[in-house]
Formats: structure tokens, sequence, C-alpha cells
């Protein structure tokens, strides 16, 4: 029995997200598809833009059957960190066979070969990438530098060297077409976890496959285009592979010109003043059928967050710590620190001190996640245990359908990991390193259901399964 597993934030969910669920069931024949989804926090560093509980009953009702949550400090992690726990999770299940995710040139060969590469991390490929980092570079654009010269190094010799050299033991055969792909599949935001992903299968031996699906339509900085003209562009120049669209080819065999958006592009116009009509027309081009009514209730209702929301219990946290407390926090560096106690006090929103943190080295995405593990009390040493111990450490069910029992049987019979439907009953056989990485994820939900407007804050406890 195939089994698809699909890793994403659905932040929001839209219908390119859609179709890259049913596309990727369609090509690998999987009887069943498992999301693991980030919950109430996301890779760029903010908190999601609606609740985890909605954003599983997007999935179900989008071709998922089973949605996992990713513990909080691999879903905020950086993208290697994000790739390792999210396939990590995957692979012990014990039952997935393909992991599918969309990227610009939908040929899996590129992403096969980098992630091999990089797991393996030849010394002259480190030599190069220390030296771009020292130049300031940041890490994203300082690894395909000194990938792509470490390509044109070994590989860009004399046709009788370079064969001499593939004959090497060991040595895999590379044409030119494979580093134009290995290349291709580090460039961009919308490809660099597609390598992180073949990366951590690699390193973990696993059997499951990659499969992936080619994006058309709106990239990650796109413009978004519908009745009126929302922009599209976000800060997040780090990663989010996640978000962008998969489109589908014409019948006729070329590529449509299909009107999907980026997940940037839905959380910008959704932000902003959109009157009915231009609402209603939007949803039919960008949100899937069965997701209209739930989005639209939310944002009727407010009940969605913003990292500005939560700026007063980031401003108190900063007010009473220093900087060796705060170089204990995942990402944080002593310059970053020396920085952020200078600057935190003029500022009035998060918006602005990310503003007033940023320097040519440093993304804004790290910038967010950097302030995210500080409030959230995210430290170096928690991921490091996590490490230490395989990344994810258990599988929390966020939602299922009713037909996916089979799913949820084959996944008790084979996993290696607990898997927790009842949050109560986790501390009776978790072990000590799962359970602290479990109540991690589940205090800061309990802050983002806090800021949500409109919820009354209370206990991860009592939030139910989704089944549909």
């Amino acid at each position: 029995m195939n089994i698809l597993g699909v890793i994403a934030e659905f932040n929001p969910l839209h219908t390119g997200h859609e179709y890259l669920i049913r596309h990727l069931r369609r090509e690998t024949g999987a009887a069943f598809c498992v999301v693991v989804m980030s919950g109430d926090y996301v890779q760029r560093g903010e908190p999601a833009f609606f609740p985890k509980s909605l954003r599983t009953r997007a999935a179900l009702l989008s071709g998922a059957d089973l949605v996992l949550e990713l513990p909080v400090s691999i879903s905020t992690g950086s993208a290697e960190y994000f790739a390792q726990g999210a396939v990590s999770l995957l692979d012990h299940l014990g039952c997935v066979s393909h992991l599918g995710f969309g990227s610009e040139s939908g040929k899996v060969r590129g992403f096969l070969l980098a992630g091999e590469m990089l797991s393996e991390e030849p010394d002259a490929y480190r030599n190069f990438l220390r030296k771009f980092l020292n130049a300031g570079m940041s890490f994203p654009k300082a690894r395909y530098e000194a990938l792509s010269l470490f390509l044109k190094t070994v590989y860009g010799m004399s046709e009788h060297e370079n064969s001499l050299h593939n004959k090497l033991p060991g040595r895999r055969p590379l044409t030119p077409p494979d580093i134009q792909d290995i290349l291709i599949s580090l460039e961009s935001p919308n490809n660099i976890l597609g390598a992180e992903y073949c990366k951590a299968l690699y390193k973990l031996r696993s059997s499951i496959v990659p499969v992936t699906v080619r994006r058309l339509g709106s990239g990650y900085h796109e413009a978004l285009h519908s009745a009126g003209e929302y922009s599209c562009t976000d800060n997040a120049s780090d990663i989010d592979g996640k978000s962008s669209p998969a489109a589908p080819p014409s019948q006729t065999g070329t590529m449509s010109s299909p009107q999907y958006a980026s997940a940037s592009g839905l959380r910008k116009a959704f932000l902003s003043s959109l009157n009915e009509d231009d609402r209603d027309n939007f949803f039919q081009h960008y949100v899937p059928d069965a997701c209209q009514s739930l989005y639209s209730e939310a944002l009727d209702q407010k009940q969605y967050v913003t990292f500005d929301a939560l700026y007063l219990p980031l401003y108190y946290t900063l007010q009473y710590t220093d900087g060796e407390t705060l170089n204990r926090y995942q990402d944080v560096t002593p310059a970053f620190s020396d920085r952020l106690l200078q600057v935190f006090r003029q500022c009035s929103s998060v918006t602005e001190l990310c503003a007033a943190m940023k320097t040519k080295n440093l993304t804004s995405t790290r910038i967010s996640r950097s302030l995210l593990h500080i409030l959230l009390r995210i430290t170096k040493e928690d991921v490091a245990q996590e490490k230490r111990q395989g990344a994810a450490l258990y599988a929390r069910i966020l939602g299922f359908r009713r037909q996916a029992q089979p799913l949820l049987s084959e996944i008790r019979r084979r996993a290696s990991i607990p898997l927790i439907s009842k949050l109560a009953d986790a501390p009776n056989y978790l072990s000590p390193p799962a359970l602290a990485q479990l109540e991690r994820t589940i205090k800061a939900s309990e802050l983002y259901r806090a800021a949500l407007p409109g919820t009354s804050p209370g206990s991860e406890y009592t939030q139910n399964i989704i089944i549909l």
C-alpha cells in the first residue's frame, strides 16, 4: 500500500496546495495522504496566520487523510532542521512510501544529487562556504555560491580529467545537466526545502521515495492578481518552499495559466480591506471551494494572529533578561543579543523591531525566528538534545478522516515513535526528552490562543482532534 507524505504549513492553504496533494496522490497511487503540518508557529519565525485547528480542517477538506503536528522547535527551525525533523517524523511512522513536494523544475534528480552532496559536505565545499559566510553573506546565498564554486572547481576540468575523476571509487558520475539541476535545486526559496528533504532522507538512509511536481502560477515573491492588485512581496528571503503553488498542465499538453496565488499573497490580501464582492471574487480564484466558508468566518471574526499581536509579551521578556540569557536561545548570537538590547525600547511593534535589527548578512526571516525563539524560550540545548534523540520524538494527531482508520492502524503497528491521540495520556508513555518537546509545543500554542481575538485563553488539553 502506497502512502504519501506531505510536509506543509498551509499558511494558509490555497488552490495550489489542493492541486499539489491531489496530483501527488495520483502520481504515486497513494491510498492515503499523511500531512505533517506546522502547528501554531511557522518556519518564517512567526505565528501562523490562522490557528492550527482551522488549517487542519482545511487540509482534510483538500485531500489529506491524516494531519500530524510538527513540534514547535522544529516548525520554527532553520530550513535544515525543519526538513530533518519533518522527514524523521514521516520516516518514524514506518509506513510512508513517498514524500511529495513542489519545485520549480519538477525534476527530482537534481534534488537527490544536491541532498547527497550536502550530506557528505566535501572539505573543499566547506572551505568555500566558510569563506562566503565570513564575507558577510546570508547562509542560503553563501551555500549556493560555495556549492557552485565547488562544482565548477571539481567538474570544470577537461573532458579527460573529468572522466578520470568520475571513475574514482564511490564517485557518482555527474554530467553538465546534473550540475545545472543541482544548482537549480538551491537557487530559489521555492526549491531549498526540496534539497533539504532529500538531504534528510539520505542521512536517515530512508526507504521513502521523493517525488516532485512542477510549480507554476505565482512564485513566492511574485505579484498576486485578482479583481484588484494585491502585492505578494514577502520578507522571507530564506525559505518558504511549502507555500508556493503548483499548477496543472492544460489538456492540450502545454502549461495553462492558472489563477494560483502564493500563501504570502493570501495573507497580505486577507489583511487588506476587501469588501464583500471583492472577497467573494478573490476566494473563487484562490481558495478551494471547501475552505471558503472556513476562511470567511475566521476573517469576519478576526480569528487570525500576526507577530505584532505578540509584541507586548516579547517586550516584557526583553525587559527582564540580559545578553548571557539571550545567547542561550536558538539562533541568537552575541552580536544579535547586544544589538537587540540596544534597540528594542525604541520600537513599538515586532515589525519595527525586525527593521531595526536588519543587517546585510541577516535575513528578515532569521531575525523573526530568533525573536520567536526568545519569546517561546526555545534554547540551543533544547534543539541539541532533540537532535541527539532523533529530532521528532512523537507524532501528535491534529485531525483525520474517518475512512483513514486503516492508516491509523498501520501507523500504530509500525511506528517507532509514540502516536499521541490524547494529550492527558502522553506522560504515561513519552520519554523525558519527548515529553519536554511536547510541553514546549503545548505552552507555545496556549500563548497563541491567548493572542487569538475572540477566543478565551485555555488549556491545550481541552482541544479536540478534528474528525471529518
